[in-house]
């Protein structure tokens, strides 16, 4: 018995400091170390001093581009999908003030597969859908 409880508390503090999680330390970021990884690089052209390292990410895909997706289904349709044929993703990023922050249920940045046209009407829409959903716990 004593020698489960010990293997029980090594794989749970080994859990622990592979996931970079410690006690009472709140998790903020949706992304995995290799997928803002995966983000930097595939952005870095794009961007300036910015990384995906602890943001709150939401994903938009759609003609309009308001669709939200899910963190998975968007990775694999817009970006693995396209690297496993050797095409660069078509993706492009928005970051969010504090004000938009606040109201979408706290996202920094909105990823998106590349609409053709992108509005301030549309990025408004995208904001109250985030809005709407419910915060993670």
């Amino acid at each position: 018995m004593k020698r489960y409880l010990m293997l029980l508390t090594c794989a749970i503090l080994t859990n622990l400091v592979f996931q970079n999680i410690s006690f009472g330390q709140e998790v903020r970021s949706n992304l995995t170390v290799k997928e803002y990884r995966l983000l930097d690089s595939l952005l870095i052209n794009k961007k300036t001093d910015f990384s995906f390292k602890d943001k709150k990410v939401a994903f938009i895909s759609g003609h309009s581009g308001t669709d939200i997706n899910y963190k998975d289904y968007f990775l694999k349709t817009f970006i693995f999908d396209y690297l496993d044929k050797d095409i660069d993703p078509v993706i492009s990023y928005r970051v969010l003030n504090e004000q938009e922050r606040l109201t979408t249920n706290g996202y920094d940045i909105i990823v998106m597969q590349v609409p053709k046209i992108y509005t301030s009407k549309q990025h408004k829409t995208n904001l109250k859908k985030l809005a709407r959903l419910e915060p993670e716990k």
